[in-house]
């Protein structure tokens, strides 16, 4: 086939390609007016009935597209009928197949077989959704990593010093200071229970300062759960040489940790335990999370393990700004213990040097 021909033959199935996907839009809209339409001619019929409601959303949730907003239907079925067994059932499986939210797909399920006890269907969804919150349980519990009873390490302490991350940088790397990066490394990888918050703090900034330190990618550690998807052992295996040249990041050791509890040796699992939660302790000695004490960050993905570790949800939103002269990141979360939302302070600027080549 001469070249000519060839790129016509490809231009073509191009332009198929493209028609195509234009057709099967067209064919989703024209789907999703027609749904709208009945809706509407629905409703008018049965203006105070959930039976409209109730079929929208069950017709939403079986269009991908549009699954999202069926939820808003059920919800509005709930208010015109809360004592409707089959709303809260259809509820609960769309919560279930659809949005996979277990826990409420289950407490709506259950809802259901109150005011149905009969209904078979119902029994065997919360019987598969009891098996699947079972299994998420107890992942959860292999990878918990424990949480602190305190927002702060140094309460009181200079913020202002602990911010100047150029003298703070050269304490760390001058040889012969108890700060020095080699010596409390050596000591973390041996397993020494007994670094300080303060220490743990200044390996951090150590850390920092070191060529194989990145900010932002996490590639390493993906390829080290693909490998430990099919062989745990191979995980491991990778792992273990990554700690050598990323020995702090949480998520690494967070691994680790998992994958020893999953081969049921907890003596090794405890080491990478303790590894991430010294670092936390680091975090809590650099500040309390006010814009005057920012919380101090080397990879923005563990703002969130933290913020897990000192009891906070995290919300989606997320900002930056300038905190401690330096530029911060700044996330809304939810005290779980007081149940209100509170923006948490993130010292971004070792994160900034590193990008920089500072």
């Amino acid at each position: 086939m001469k070249p000519y021909f060839i790129f016509v033959w490809f231009l073509l199935l191009a332009i198929n390609g493209v028609a195509k996907d234009g057709k099967d839009d067209k064919k989703n809209q024209k789907a999703v007016e027609k749904e709208e339409n009945l809706f509407d001619k629905n409703l008018r019929k049965n203006p105070n009935s959930a039976g409209p409601y109730l079929e929208h959303a069950n017709n939403l949730a079986a269009m991908p597209s549009e699954s999202a907003r069926a939820g808003a239907f059920y919800d509005l079925a709930l208010k015109m009928d809360s004592a409707n067994a089959e709303i809260y059932k259809d509820y609960g499986i769309y919560l279930s197949d659809r949005m996979h939210a277990y826990s409420k797909a289950k407490e709506l399920l259950m809802k259901a077989i109150a005011l149905s006890p009969g209904d078979a269907e119902t029994r065997t969804h919360i019987d598969a959704i009891n098996k699947i919150i079972a299994v998420q349980e107890g992942e959860n519990k292999l990878r918990d990593f424990g949480t602190s009873a305190v927002k702060e390490k140094n309460p009181g302490g200079n913020a202002a010093a602990l911010n100047k991350f150029d003298s703070l940088k050269g304490l760390a790397l001058t040889t012969g200071n108890p700060y020095y990066y080699h010596a409390l490394l050596k000591r973390f990888l041996t397993d020494d229970r007994s670094l300080s918050a303060e220490e743990m703090f200044m390996l951090i900034i150590g850390y920092s300062a070191q060529p194989t330190y990145n900010a932002f990618s996490y590639n390493d550690i993906n390829e080290m759960k693909m490998k430990a998807s099919g062989n745990i052992d191979d995980g491991i295996s990778y792992g273990l040489e990554l700690v050598k040249v990323n020995p702090l990041n949480p998520t690494l050791n967070r691994e680790l940790m998992y994958y020893y509890r999953k081969k049921d040796q907890p003596a090794e699992a405890d080491k990478y335990l303790r590894r991430v939660q010294q670092f936390f302790n680091g975090v809590l000695w650099s500040g309390n999370g006010s814009c005057e004490r920012p919380y101090i960050s080397l990879w923005s993905k563990e703002e969130y393990n933290f913020l897990t570790y000192i009891g906070f949800k995290a919300t989606e939103t997320h900002y930056m700004g300038q905190c401690a002269s330096h530029m911060a990141e700044i996330i809304d979360a939810v005290n779980l213990s007081t149940q209100k939302t509170e923006p948490v302070h993130f010292n971004v600027g070792l994160i900034y040097m590193q990008t920089v080549g500072k």
